[in-house]
């Protein structure tokens, strides 16, 4: 039975994991909305109505069907929680999800669900708020100070995302930020809170990370990659370095525990003072699981093993550490 990545955009090294592990033994499609050149290194391609169209799904599971596809994998947040809001109607057609609940994907799409969630399961995160009044207050009680950041709720891919260092630029970056969203498409997701699109936190200064939260098909915690984010380009890691995640190891078992992903889970974290505060949560592969995948951790074979319920070689469940990896730029004709 074959493989689907949906939503693949640009991340043709994805589908090259994938072929690499899988070759003679299943094949790897993608989908997409609209062409691209990564959508052409699988062994076919969709593509796809927009994923709020109503026959979406069932072009999906037509697809599947046609190419005997029984495992999805999305590779993009709104994506997921669509596909997973449909999980039944996949499972009736033999097709298996790769993904986290419903809920749990609602939490890690909208950023203040994140906060609140990350509060009640005790997981340090930093001082959040919902509207321009409550910061703003916050501020003059001596509660939280300048510098704060700005952050689309439904956010994604660094867009929206502003630093005020005073009130003026607070208000005008509110604005700005409000602009952003509603002429892109995050305006689909972010109609759903109109009023309150936009969250505002505590600025942390410390070395930021990025965590693979590795579970297996059962929702069990099997291991945590962890990388510092050395430099960023468009919300991804351009250039990482893989760290020892003993650190981070009680952080992820809370969030493996609590979220019951299947796969991975990408999350964003900062260490100030030697604590740990998760800031992010994204229920796929990351932009920077490369990072990880490029000095030895291999999720698509850790999957293999747990489809084909064969013996897991202990050689994908770490990599080397205190390695820098950085991403280039390559030129394709489409």
């Amino acid at each position: 039975m074959n493989i689907l990545l949906t939503s693949v955009g640009r991340r043709g090294y994805i589908v090259d994991y994938f072929k690499e592990t899988f070759v003679e033994e299943r094949k790897v499609y993608t989908a997409n909305s609209e062409l691209t050149y990564t959508m052409k290194l699988a062994d076919g391609y969709l593509i796809t109505p927009l994923i709020y169209e109503d026959n979406y799904i069932d072009v999906i599971i037509n697809f599947c069907k046609e190419k005997d596809i029984s495992i999805i994998i999305s590779l993009f947040d709104i994506d997921l929680y669509i596909l997973a809001k449909n999980e039944e109607r996949f499972s009736e057609n033999g097709i298996q999800l790769i993904l986290a609940p419903e809920k749990s994907i609602e939490i890690c799409n909208d950023k203040w669900l994140t906060y609140q969630f990350l509060m009640e399961v005790k997981v340090n995160t930093p001082k959040t708020y919902i509207s321009l009044d409550s910061v703003i207050n916050a501020i003059e009680i001596g509660e939280i100070e300048y510098p704060v950041i700005l952050k689309p709720r439904w956010g994604m891919a660094s867009m929206g995302i502003y630093i005020a260092d005073n009130e003026e630029e607070l208000r005008v970056l509110y604005n700005k930020s409000y602009k952003d969203i509603f002429n892109s498409y995050l305006k689909f997701e972010s109609t759903l809170t109109r009023d309150k699109p936009i969250i505002i936190q505590q600025y942390l200064k410390g070395n930021e990370f990025g965590l693979d939260v590795i579970n297996d098909l059962s929702n069990k915690f099997v291991t945590c990659l962890a990388k510092q984010k050395v430099r960023m380009r468009a919300g991804e890691t351009d250039l990482g370095l893989t760290v020892a995640n003993t650190e981070f190891l009680s952080v992820s078992k809370v969030l493996s525990e609590k979220i019951k992903h299947k796969g991975i889970l990408s999350v964003d974290a900062f260490v100030v003072n030697d604590v740990v505060y998760v800031t992010e949560m994204n229920c796929r592969i990351s932009g920077h699981y490369p990072i990880s995948h490029a000095v030895g951790f291999n999720y698509p074979e850790l999957l293999r093993s747990w489809l084909n319920e064969s013996d897991l070689d202990s050689k994908y469940l770490s990599f080397e550490e205190n390695v820098y990896v950085c991403k280039e730029l390559s030129i394709k004709r489409l």
